[in-house]
């Protein structure tokens, strides 16, 4: 009879330490971080976080970007470099702190032979009903100071080499003509015709390129889908 209790209450205690150990969730230890290269004749490109290769990000050609990539929090050294057939060349990189669950994009912009690194945290945030949200980032090499335009409305405006803006809200539409331009060059501009802003969705709209270029390395507009 003392072996049957003492069998009972090693079984109930066991399940009661298994109960409590599946209530409790493990906090997580990752944030997620975008890369997206706009990077100006850059080419296929590849990403490290603290010397181990990112597989979502490993060959990023110019105007791709990745999903949302898990990388542990803290601070973590990060580096683009160009891969060409095998040839590793270093293109820029900087320490950034990463918090855990929160949510990034890494840029490298401006050109090969002068890379930007550009580093921004992402506000997830759904919009409100009916609306989008979307924010404007300059990798252009050129020192234009842009106003940004979604038909007729001034959404953004003076938005230097290497800065991105806040997410701005926009109604959801479709068939909007999107314009960058400085007022101080207004022949130095770039524009998307046809644009879709669907309700709830997150966007993020990129200058690259240079005024005096051609096709790929000319100034233009590449929209990100967030999520």
């Amino acid at each position: 009879m003392k072996k049957v209790l003492f069998l009972l209450s090693a079984v109930s205690a066991s399940l009661f330490f298994g109960a409590c150990h599946k209530s409790s969730s493990s906090p997580s230890i990752t944030a997620n971080v975008m890369f997206v290269n706009g990077c100006t004749g850059a080419g296929l490109t590849q990403v490290t976080a603290n010397g181990a290769s990112i597989p979502g990000a490993s060959a990023l050609g110019f105007l791709n970007y990745s999903p949302y990539q898990s990388i542990n929090e803290g601070a973590v050294s990060m580096a683009w470099s160009i891969n060409t057939s095998g040839l590793i060349t270093p293109l820029v990189s900087q320490t950034v702190s990463l918090t855990a669950s929160s949510y990034y994009s890494v840029y490298a912009g401006g050109i090969f032979t002068k890379p930007a690194f550009i580093f921004a945290t992402d506000d997830m945030t759904a919009p409100a009903a009916g609306f989008a949200k979307v924010r404007f980032v300059n990798l252009s090499g050129d020192t234009l100071n842009e106003n940004c335009y979604i038909g007729a409305t001034s959404v953004a405006t003076n938005v230097g080499y290497g800065m991105i803006t806040s997410f701005y809200p926009v109604a959801a539409q479709t068939g909007a003509t999107v314009l960058f331009q400085d007022p101080a060059n207004p022949t130095k501009l770039a524009t998307l015709v046809n644009q879709t802003f669907a309700a709830g969705k997150i966007y993020t709209i990129m200058l690259t390129g240079i005024s005096v270029g051609t096709g790929s390395t000319a100034l233009g507009l590449k929209f990100i889908n967030n999520n």
